[in-house]
């Protein structure tokens, strides 16, 4: 059973990516707090190359936007050799999107790593289940 080696996130054990505080909160390498409950996930690409990609990204509301990240409010989780488990789309959550302007697309309900290199990601349109053994996380610009 292989580990997931995560990149651009610290190695500080309080303060990385953990089973327990999955990937909900953390702290980059370069010290900016990550914390995806003030984001909104914003889109999904997945790439079946050699070796498999997906990138999962998320934007913080002006708002929400913590000071050393005003710049650079997207962050981007980009898996590489991902072996897909299961992707279902809800047409109920298409539907009420489609129907009600203001429903949340973006909405996660749970994003969480089981520690070793399986990952969980349910928004309100999507659940997708997922293996990787690499993820690189990075800031961006809008």
């Amino acid at each position: 059973m292989s580990v997931t080696e995560f990149a651009g996130v610290t190695k500080d054990k309080h303060r990385g990516v953990t089973s327990p505080g999955g990937l909900y909160e953390f702290w980059t390498e370069e010290g900016a707090h990550v914390y995806l409950h003030d984001t909104d996930f914003r889109r999904l690409t997945y790439k079946p190359g050699r070796p498999p990609m997906l990138e999962l990204e998320f934007i913080y509301a002006p708002q929400w936007t913590p000071p050393e990240l005003s710049k650079t409010p997207v962050v981007v989780f980009r898996f590489e050799d991902v072996r897909l488990v299961e992707w279902i789309e809800d047409q109920e959550g298409h539907d009420c999107v489609a129907a009600f302007p203001d429903a949340p697309p973006g909405q996660v309900g749970q994003f969480d790593w089981d520690g070793t290199d399986m990952f969980t990601l349910d928004t309100f349109i999507l659940r997708l289940i997922f293996h990787a053994p690499r993820a690189a996380v990075t800031v961006q610009a809008n």
